[in-house]
């Protein structure tokens, strides 16, 4: 499944209104075993299967995280009024950003 077809089978599951980072293509094309990983654990979120993390800066959202293969993750994005808005694919790296700016990560401090 290329990243076309998967971000259309994302959009059957959460509604037209998602939205997808930037780098959601290059990191698509590294997923092995859509199906199995990423599009069923979407499927169970849809049915509120999977528990949520609360965004401590973004109040009004809960946020769904999952690890996939070896350095992938996908971090859901779902407004609290039951609309899913967002879906990021991306590396550690991107991550670590993205947990450190809705709240989820504090920064490291080296003495």
């Amino acid at each position: 499944m290329d990243s076309r077809q998967l971000k259309q089978e994302l959009m059957r599951i959460f509604g037209n209104q998602i939205a997808f980072n930037k780098d959601f293509d290059s990191h698509a094309a590294l997923i092995k075993n859509i199906d199995d990983t990423l599009l069923s654990w979407c499927q169970a979120l849809k049915r509120g299967e999977i528990r949520a993390l609360r965004a401590p800066k973004m109040e009004d959202c809960v946020i769904f995280i999952k690890k996939i293969g070896a350095s992938n993750r996908c971090i859901v994005i779902k407004i609290v009024n039951g609309e899913f808005k967002e879906v990021h694919l991306g590396d550690h790296a991107y991550y670590d950003r993205l947990r450190k700016i809705i709240g989820l990560k504090k920064d490291s401090i080296i003495h």
